[in-house]
């Protein structure tokens, strides 16, 4: 069954339209009768189709779905901003893998550069393939990617656990500083994850994270691309929170 993420005042007047509407009739080709999932970002309902057009479907709310599928904490992945489409993928799988949010984050060695005036659209680009990830993977609710920053003008002083993810903290002894991070998190915790671009992490920023108060954690002795980090990251913390408690 299909998931839709819609506005609360169009879930009150049971209409799906713009794109999802073409989903609904040209992709997935459902008909009148159909049952597909309809969530306002704060409950999920499973519904039933009762009108069909390329540009508008109507429903009724059947009943409400029951349970939570999101992680007991909230990670935020800044992501050293990567080159070509990687981003792209990190934001899909991220939201699949059950990150909160998403900032794709300006770093000494990001060979990208940042245009202000693209960079909406980017973010319009980056929030839709969200929406999507967190549809495929029936996420209660939707991730943002809340902005493109520069490392330097971002305020962390929210986070209950900070983590720096960082290749030569195995040379430095420093193997198990990420298992003993993850082990320590409680329901809620806020969690701030750093992941360098292509090249790492430069050391003026190593320097300034450490000041204030991350913690440069190996994710094991082999050295991970950028893009594959986040997705390490997020499922040890699944594992940790979700499956290995349940053990």
């Amino acid at each position: 069954m299909q998931k839709y993420f819609i506005p609360k005042e169009k879930l009150k007047l049971g209409i799906i339209d713009t794109d999802d509407a073409f989903h609904i009739t040209s992709v997935m080709r459902c008909h009148i009768g159909d049952e597909i999932l309809v969530s306002d970002c704060e409950n999920t309902y499973n519904c039933k189709i009762t009108s069909l057009k390329n540009d508008l479907v109507t429903f009724e709310i059947m009943y409400q779905e029951i349970g939570n599928k999101e992680l007991p904490v909230f990670v935020s992945i800044f992501q050293g901003y990567p080159k070509g489409d990687k981003m792209e993928e990190i934001i899909k799988h991220g939201v699949e893998l059950g990150a909160y949010e998403f900032y794709p984050t300006i770093m000494k060695r990001s060979v990208f550069k940042l245009e202000e005036k693209k960079k909406e659209s980017k973010l319009a680009r980056f929030n839709k393939i969200s929406k999507e990830a967190a549809e495929q993977s029936f996420r209660q609710y939707v991730p943002q990617v809340c902005d493109i920053p520069y490392l330097k003008t971002i305020d962390f002083s929210k986070y209950d656990k900070k983590i720096l993810c960082f290749e030569e903290a195995y040379k430095n002894g420093d193997l198990y500083n990420f298992k003993t991070i993850i082990s320590s998190l409680k329901k809620d915790d806020k969690i701030a994850i750093v992941i360098g671009p292509e090249g790492g992490i430069d050391k003026t920023e190593y320097d300034y994270l450490l000041s204030l108060g991350f913690i440069p954690a190996s994710l094991g002795p082999r050295i991970l691309r950028t893009e594959t980090a986040v997705f390490y990251c997020l499922s040890s913390i699944s594992y940790e929170m979700e499956l290995k408690k349940s053990e």
